[in-house]
């Protein structure tokens, strides 16, 4: 599994939709459960580096203002969306997470972005069903221990958000 591979089936599936994002979860599920068990795992090492790339303070600040707060899981939940609206946005919002302002709208998420796909359980479930093993199997992927980066600042300070994220602090 190669990232253009990775990045080829979130295309398929999610396609950068936000408002069809409900559907993702089963969409991926069903994309993945037609390769191989060792595939899907190197499809979850790929997500999982991903979501590490993103753990970052900046990106937390954009999650912040697009939900109205963003707690651990809040965040998460979030870099899983991010990944989920393909390439390109998520490229763009490594290198600027203001360029979401171009992404998202207030009308859209009444409660936030909070992966209501839950994407991020996708490759095991797929492996799952591929192996035949139950949830208590013992999955071969998954990496979590990652740590933030990015200088520490508060959220709640509107002149900093306006500085560091002015086309999202306009938005939001």
């Amino acid at each position: 599994m190669t990232r253009d591979q990775f990045w080829k089936i979130v295309a398929d599936t999610c396609r950068s939709d936000p408002r069809s994002a409900e559907e993702w979860d089963t969409k991926l599920t069903d994309s993945l459960a037609t390769l191989p068990a060792n595939e899907i795992v190197e499809w979850d090492h790929i997500f999982d580096d991903l979501a590490k790339q993103a753990y970052r303070t900046d990106l937390w600040a954009a999650a912040y203002l697009i939900n109205g707060g963003a707690s651990d899981d809040g965040f998460y939940y979030f870099r899983c969306w991010l990944i989920g609206m393909g390439k390109t946005i998520y490229e763009n919002a490594i290198a600027n997470p203001d360029s979401l302002a171009e992404v998202v709208s207030p009308d859209w998420f009444s409660e936030g972005i909070d992966a209501e796909a839950e994407i991020y359980a996708v490759a095991h479930l797929a492996w799952m069903q591929v192996t035949g093993n139950d949830y208590d199997a013992d999955y071969p992927a998954r990496n979590e221990s990652v740590e933030l980066v990015g200088d520490d600042w508060d959220f709640e300070n509107d002149s900093e958000m306006e500085k560091r994220l002015p086309r999202l602090a306009a938005l939001y």
